[in-house]
């Protein structure tokens, strides 16, 4: 999965700069920040549960 985020936002990226997009950057870094937001959520749910079962 973390392979195809980076291809995705690297396509996206590439079309940006050579204008075959007109998207915001914002938009352009979308697949990566989801990507960076599951896993902290996944990182933040594994320490809310190793806290309830101490």
């Amino acid at each position: 999965m973390y392979y195809f985020v980076l291809l995705l936002t690297l396509i996206f990226v590439l079309a940006k700069l050579f204008g075959l997009i007109a998207w915001s950057w914002l938009l352009v870094f979308v697949p990566l920040i989801a990507w960076i937001i599951w896993i902290v959520f996944w990182i933040g749910l594994v320490v809310v549960i190793g806290l309830h079962e101490e």
